[in-house]
């Protein structure tokens, strides 16, 4: 499968840069460190820098990963923020997860003190990486992308409606601002800042951050159902999380064969916003991806 093939070349430009970046984990203070370095590289998809270098690369009509050098910084921010939100989701008051990627939690490794300071040191390392990307307006254009993308009107706004919604009736329109803003907000940013390094016009912007709205929407919900119908083997975790929470979920509001629908539409949705633009190949086989998900 071209994805494949695609993830691990890309996978491997990016693992290369994010241990650079991350090099110190012996340094003092060492528990931090270490927290930090075990979270990023404790096996995660990788999926919003791959999405980020695979809309840059249709964008310049070909695909040559010696042009990727330049997107580093900004695909190694993009991970640093969504591995910071997952050490933060993870926590006692938070999600209580115990576990993450068939692995203890940042908490339960070394405490929740350095998992809260960890998550912020990711944050705050994501913006210093920001600087090293050379054109200086594409540079402060990615610094507004992700600081959007985890403000209150992305991922922590998406988080506190979540908190706050546990153990209440939430009608899908909340639900869909949670699921837009958690999920959504940094896939959004992925094909924003490709939009921003190739020089993209405005509508063409819009449109690829539609595909990936739509495309984390989709996501989230399979997660919702896998949640309620997986496995450990699938989701790295206990199933069975966000009953013990009391969170709303697509499921838990209309159902798992109303909520399948849903994903498939929004799938087709993705699908269709970049069916026509050329060298789509990887975009379309994001959308495979997800799909094949559904149980």
């Amino acid at each position: 499968m071209l994805i494949q093939e695609y993830f691990k070349s890309r996978g491997m430009l990016l693992e290369k840069a994010l241990r650079n970046y991350l090099q110190y984990s012996n340094d003092y203070p060492k528990k931090l460190h270490e927290a930090m370095y075990y979270s990023v590289f404790s096996g995660g998809k990788r999926l919003r820098p791959i999405l980020f270098f695979a809309t840059y690369e249709m964008l310049i009509g070909r695909k040559n990963i010696n042009r990727l050098e330049r997107l580093l910084p900004a695909a190694c921010a993009l991970e640093m923020i969504h591995t910071a939100s997952l050490i933060h989701d993870d926590l006692p008051s938070i999600d209580d997860s115990s576990e993450r990627r068939g692995q203890p939690s940042c908490h339960e490794k070394f405490g929740a003190a350095t998992a809260i300071l960890a998550g912020d040191a990711l944050i705050t390392k994501a913006m210093e990486v920001l600087t090293d990307i050379k054109n200086n307006k594409i540079a402060l254009q990615c610094v507004m992308i992700l600081t959007r993308a985890m403000s209150t009107r992305g991922m922590i706004g998406g988080q506190v409606v979540d908190i706050i919604s546990a153990k209440k009736k939430v009608n899908v329109n909340t639900l869909r601002y949670i699921h837009m803003r958690k999920t959504g907000a940094l896939l959004q940013a992925a094909t924003e800042m490709a939009c921003s390094f190739g020089n993209a016009e405005e509508n063409l912007t819009i449109t690829l951050n539609n595909y990936a709205l739509n495309l984390g929407l989709a996501y989230q919900i399979v997660d919702d159902i896998l949640d309620e119908v997986g496995s450990f083997e699938v989701l790295g975790k206990e199933p069975g999380e966000d009953i013990r929470n009391s969170k709303s979920t697509y499921p838990a509001l209309i159902g798992l064969e109303k909520s399948k629908k849903t994903a498939e539409k929004m799938l087709r949705d993705s699908h269709n916003l970049v069916k026509n633009m050329q060298n789509n190949d990887v975009l379309l086989e994001f959308v495979a991806m997800i799909k094949e998900r559904l149980p």
